[in-house]
C-alpha cells in the first residue's frame, strides 16, 4: 500500500506543475486603431496632412474635432495625462493642452511645433491636440 502511495503523491506533484500558461505567439498580439474613417492620433503619418493652425481656431468652432493640427508656440508647463507625458503650450495670449503620445523629451520653456489630432477640450476647458510629431527648436 504505502508503494502505491509514493508514485502518486508524486504525479499529483508532477501535474500541478504543468499547468503554465502558455505564451502568446508573436502574432496574437492585437493593435488597438481609431475606428475606421477616422484618423489615428498615434500614428505619425495621420499629422502628414495637418495644415498649420492659429490657437484661436481651436477654440472658435473653426477646426473640428478629429481634424489634423499643426501649431508652434512655447511648451509652459509640464504635466502627465496618465497614459501619456503631456505640456501646455502657450501663443503668448492662448494655451492649448498637449499630449505628447510621440514622447518626445520637452522641456518648459522650449519653442516647439507639433502635429496632431485636435481631439476637443481637454477637462480645464482648453483645446487638447494628441501630437505624434513634436519638434523641438534648438
Amino acid at each position: 500500500m504505502k508503494k502505491l502511495i509514493i508514485p502518486f503523491a508524486f504525479l499529483l506533484l508532477l501535474g500541478a506543475c504543468g499547468s503554465e500558461d502558455p505564451e502568446p505567439a508573436d502574432g496574437a498580439q492585437t493593435e488597438v486603431g481609431a475606428p475606421e474613417g477616422e484618423l489615428d492620433p498615434t500614428a505619425p503619418e495621420a499629422g502628414d496632412e495637418a495644415e498649420p493652425v492659429e490657437f484661436s481656431a481651436l477654440t472658435d468652432g473653426t477646426i473640428e474635432e478629429g481634424d489634423p493640427v499643426s501649431l508652434s508656440g512655447t511648451a509652459e508647463e509640464l504635466t502627465d495625462d496618465g497614459a501619456f507625458p503631456a505640456f501646455i503650450m502657450s501663443n503668448g495670449e492662448e494655451e492649448i493642452f498637449v499630449r505628447n503620445i510621440a514622447e518626445t523629451t520637452v522641456e518648459a520653456g522650449d519653442s516647439v511645433t507639433i502635429q496632431g489630432i485636435f481631439e476637443g477640450d481637454a477637462e480645464e476647458d482648453m483645446p487638447l491636440v494628441s501630437a505624434s510629431v513634436i519638434e523641438v527648436a534648438e
